[in-house]
């Protein structure tokens, strides 16, 4: 029931994307991780919007995480290099 950064990334990793979206809703105080992370959850659940929005986000949070996102292989399918 923790609501954490952590606790969502376990979630999308046992593919609990529900629980997953409302653990990272319920972030009091989102970073980059937590916005890169709600990324993941989008590319998990085929979601480009969110994908994007969440990145862009993130990127402004931490601009070190554009690189990592642009090789990143959760966003493979997408085309993220574009719109970020």
């Amino acid at each position: 029931e923790t609501k954490s950064n952590n606790a969502a990334l376990a979630q999308i990793l046992t593919k609990d994307y529900s629980k997953a979206k409302k653990t990272i809703a319920s972030i009091s105080s989102p970073d980059a991780t937590t916005h890169y992370l709600t990324a993941v959850l989008g590319a998990r659940t085929n979601n480009e919007g969110l994908i994007v929005n969440s990145l862009r986000q993130a990127i402004k949070l931490d601009s070190s995480l554009k690189a990592k996102a642009l090789k990143d292989p959760e966003f493979a399918n997408f085309n993220i290099a574009a719109k970020l």
